[in-house]
């Protein structure tokens, strides 16, 4: 009795651990089989999901009849045959070229097989069998499915579909990654990204192979463990990209972004009320020695789209952009932000921060500016200048949207409160700017936001997209 007794309780645990280590693709969560694809996988260089169900809810898309049907048709099908209450898990494969990525993978959670395998044949395509799964193939599209999972490739000259999905299923059922793969999976974003900066450089094609091979391991060393990760979120009145960086101590060392809590910028960008603004704070100094060590033709580009005068005095600076300015710059646009919207040139106010021997070029830079603007003064710390004598001064008052502005790496606002779009004889698309109040985007060593806000904060930003473009687009529309 011991003996069987032993057996047994033998028996339980290495079954529990077999579960645990190695479920099969059969009976573990889809965020599971793709987690298990993504350990471990240096070609993949960015992934994520789609909550597409949440996203089209979000558009109001059944309170219009115009596109329901439409929609309805079409989505009906994937309903009775994929279960949209969870994700679209995405994943993305380097090289990058060209915008287009080697591969892409997306992965979703099947509620019926039977279903998937009658819509496929609906619509055309061959269903295949093979041992634990069954495939279909259509031009740079190849696709499997089991009771569980469908897996989608979409890459080019795929000679064995069915080899390939089996080797692509084959890494679903591996170990779970954890760590910073855990953690995007795991958001709760409308879409959720990240970025494997390490493989995206090992996987690239670009002119950093140009370097020599010691900055390249320079490089990848400073890559290693560097990630970035963020979510796209559609709200009341608002659109929200966030990002955060995952860098390693290495690549923050050498990075050149800096922050000014005081944002002492706007003492020198004159007084008023602006439409738009941009301001950066950037390390000049590590600026140079990065771009110097692993992007040097950035140098000449640079050189090439300012021209002349820019030219002279990198060459005056033995190339060295951090002896001309500090790294901080700034500008604002005042008047009508209808002058925006019209293409015409609103008044402006900026400052650039000078080094060494920038400031001795202070004068000549005077006189270069001085006969496009009203007034360019020197001041110990740079040069502003400003297109109307009615901005001059002290004293920036900031739209609410500009929360911030002047403190982070890079800041930008364009603020449209007092702009009523509909009096413009807008065309197509260009009238959605009948309901943007504000864009504002601030980035920084640990991250960023871009927001855009509408006017009407009580209805979900896509569906005020979707009624306006119904509106727009109504002759149009042939559903």
């Amino acid at each position: 009795m011991k003996r069987l007794l032993k057996s047994i309780l033998f028996t339980a645990i290495t079954i529990s651990f077999l579960m645990a280590c190695g479920k099969s693709s059969n009976n573990r969560p889809v965020v599971e089989s793709v987690s298990a694809f993504l350990n471990g996988n240096e070609t993949i260089v960015g992934f994520g999901s789609v909550r597409l169900n949440d996203i089209l809810s979000k558009t109001g898309y059944e309170q219009e009849p115009k596109i329901k049907a439409f929609v309805m048709s079409t989505f009906s099908q994937l309903q009775s045959s994929i279960n949209m209450e969870t994700p679209i898990y995405y994943a993305i494969e380097g090289p990058i070229s060209g915008g287009n990525p080697a591969a892409t993978y997306l992965f979703m959670e099947v509620k019926n097989s039977d279903s998937l395998k009658t819509n496929l044949s609906k619509n055309g395509f061959e269903v295949n069998e093979a041992k634990d799964f069954q495939y279909v193939s259509d031009g740079d599209m190849n696709l499997s499915f089991d009771k569980h999972i469908v897996a989608v490739l979409i890459k080019s000259d795929v000679e064995d579909e069915k080899s390939t999905q089996t080797a692509l299923r084959k890494k679903l059922n591996g170990d779970v990654s954890s760590g910073y793969i855990s953690d995007i999976l795991k958001r709760n974003d409308d879409v959720s990204f990240g970025f494997n900066l390490s493989n995206l450089y090992a996987t690239s094609n670009t002119d950093l192979e140009n370097l020599s091979v010691d900055k390249q391991k320079e490089l990848t060393a400073m890559l290693q463990n560097s990630f970035v990760e963020g979510g796209l979120n559609f709200k009341n009145g608002e659109m929200s990209l966030e990002v955060n960086n995952r860098f390693s101590d290495a690549l923050k060392q050498n990075l050149f972004f800096m922050k000014d809590g005081s944002a002492k910028i706007l003492n020198n960008l004159g007084a008023g009320a602006p439409k738009a603004g941009l301001s950066l704070n950037l390390d000049a100094k590590k600026m140079q020695e990065f771009l110097t060590n692993y992007l040097p033709e950035a140098i000449e580009d640079l050189k090439e789209d300012l021209g002349g005068p820019f030219a002279i005095a990198m060459m005056a600076a033995d190339n060295d952009i951090s002896k001309l300015i500090d790294g901080r710059i700034g500008a604002l646009l005042f008047g009508d932000a209808s002058n925006i919207v019209e293409g015409l040139i609103p008044d402006i106010n900026f400052f650039i921060g000078l080094a060494g021997q920038g400031k001795n070029f202070g004068e000549t830079i005077k006189e270069m500016l001085a006969s496009n603007l009203k007034k360019v003064e020197l001041v110990n710390s740079g040069v502003a200048g400003f297109s109307s004598l009615d901005y001059v001064g002290k004293g920036i008052q900031l739209p609410q949207s500009a929360e911030g502005f002047g403190k982070n790496t890079v800041d930008f606002f364009l603020d449209f409160t007092s702009l009523d779009a509909t009096e413009f004889d807008l065309d197509g698309g260009m009238r959605l700017l009948e309901i943007v109040k504000s864009v504002s985007f601030n980035y920084s060593i640990d991250g960023g936001k871009l927001v855009l806000k509408t006017k009407d904060n009580n209805e979900n930003i896509l569906k005020q997209v979707l009624q306006k473009t119904l509106e727009v687009f109504e002759d149009q529309l042939a559903i």
